[in-house]
């Protein structure tokens, strides 16, 4: 069935994605969790998204600063919304993505294409190369997740900003749980 998104939803959901770069790119990294991504490709992305945003971040920061508390949470609930919004379709199509994509190798080899395709030399170093790829960008993206993920980086994070913008991040919060459950 062929998806009936309106095509001016696109450009929403872009302003969204980059919001949500925007943001976790400001998270901190410390020295001693800092990680070489080995150029892997999440790696690579994320130096160059950090370079590119910050400036803008900084600018968006300002505006945010001058706000009232009520604007504040407004904000913080419309972005909270927002990133719940885009997380649950990102993850339901990856999940797609990925059952798709076992199915159509479990489809070739079937079929014995996969055999055919093992069986010559340059197809096996390709294949090597490719995996030892996907392997760094892999664990690049599952250290990151291990280190923002972590309960207690989470909590302290929550608390921090608890203290420096409450109505944010009370607007967050609440965006976010309305996006989970709408």
């Amino acid at each position: 069935m062929k998806s009936t998104t309106h095509p001016s939803h696109h450009p929403i959901r872009h302003l969204l994605i980059f919001v949500l770069l925007l943001c976790t790119s400001s998270i901190p990294i410390h020295a001693q969790n800092s990680y070489n991504h080995d150029g892997g490709l999440y790696g690579t992305a994320k130096d160059i998204s950090n370079s590119i945003i910050e400036p803008i971040r900084n600018g968006v920061k300002k505006s945010y600063d001058g706000m009232s508390d009520k604007g504040r949470f407004c904000v913080g609930m419309g972005f909270g919304f927002g990133c719940s919004r885009v997380a649950i379709g990102t993850t339901v199509k990856a999940v797609k993505t990925v059952g798709a994509a076992y199915i159509a190798f479990e489809a070739l080899e079937y079929a014995g294409l996969l055999k055919e395709a093992r069986a010559n030399k340059n197809n096996q170093k390709i294949v090597e190369q490719s995996r030892d790829y996907l392997l760094r960008t892999m664990d690049g993206v599952r250290h990151d997740i291990r280190t923002h993920l972590n309960p207690g980086n989470v909590k302290r994070r929550i608390d921090n900003c608890m203290k420096r913008d409450k109505p944010g991040t009370v607007g967050f919060g609440t965006g976010a749980f309305l996006g989970f459950v709408l």
